[in-house]
């Protein structure tokens, strides 16, 4: 198999992820989206597209969350 055949599958299935990931986290606040995904093992990067939030705005939620769970 040809490498760009590869990257092409590897790519198809990195975009069924992120629409999985969409269903999963319907109907939750913003910060156990962000926390779902980041659990996923979805990109910060990939997060803020698909919630249509800043990258910093997810990485402050991620903070935050981060903090709070240390803290109980």
């Amino acid at each position: 198999m040809s490498d760009d055949k590869q990257q092409q599958i590897i790519d198809k299935l990195d975009l069924m992820i992120k629409l999985l990931a969409v269903g999963v986290i319907r109907g939750k606040e913003v910060k156990e989206q962000v926390l779902t995904l980041h659990r996923m093992g979805i990109s910060n990067k990939d997060i803020s597209l698909i919630l249509g939030k800043t990258q910093n705005t997810v990485n402050a939620t991620l903070s935050q969350a981060r903090r709070e769970l240390r803290n109980e």
